[in-house]
């Protein structure tokens, strides 16, 4: 019986979304997983258990298998792993498409990505939202600023509004 229920606690655990203190810690990951590819593991087993049933959650492990893909030095496993992301990122985009945090972290992706890979599909939709993302109050405001700053397809009014 209590295994059972252990069970049932566990399951229940997997499907809900993250607690707050569970976003902290997949948005701390992430920032980190951003600068150093040491921490990319840390970052996608902090979403990971949540992205069958958040879409924002789902969105982040899109973007640690983005970074997974960066860091790879092997070109296949580089675009498995790009394939898998825009997967889950149009997945998440689909599910809740006035989100601003999943809009931008599938423009970010997008952008990054080499032209020939043909995965730009969505940035045109996706940069006014990821614009306005970055203009609203966010716990990764900043790197979303930052990410725009240096981003080449906005103007240098577009990048002045946003800072």
């Amino acid at each position: 019986m209590r295994t059972l229920l252990f069970l049932a606690l566990a399951f229940t655990n997997l499907c809900m979304s993250p607690s707050p203190s569970q976003w902290v810690q997949i948005r701390t990951a992430y920032r980190t997983a951003l600068s150093n590819n040491n921490h990319v593991n840390t970052f996608e087993t902090a979403c990971k258990s949540h992205s069958q049933t958040d879409a924002v959650a789902n969105a982040y492990y899109a973007t640690a298998l983005a970074l997974r893909a960066r860091a790879s030095i092997f070109p296949t496993t580089k675009l498995s792993l790009a394939n898998q992301a825009e997967t889950h990122l149009n997945a998440a985009a689909t599910s809740q498409p006035q989100n601003l945090e999943i809009r931008f972290l599938r423009y970010s992706f997008e952008y990054g990505t080499p032209a020939f890979l043909n995965m730009k599909k969505n940035m045109s939709v996706d940069k006014p939202l990821a614009i306005k993302f970055a203009k609203s109050p966010s716990p990764i405001k900043d790197i979303a600023v930052k990410f725009f700053q240096k981003c080449t397809d906005l103007s240098e009014t577009e990048k002045r509004d946003i800072k």
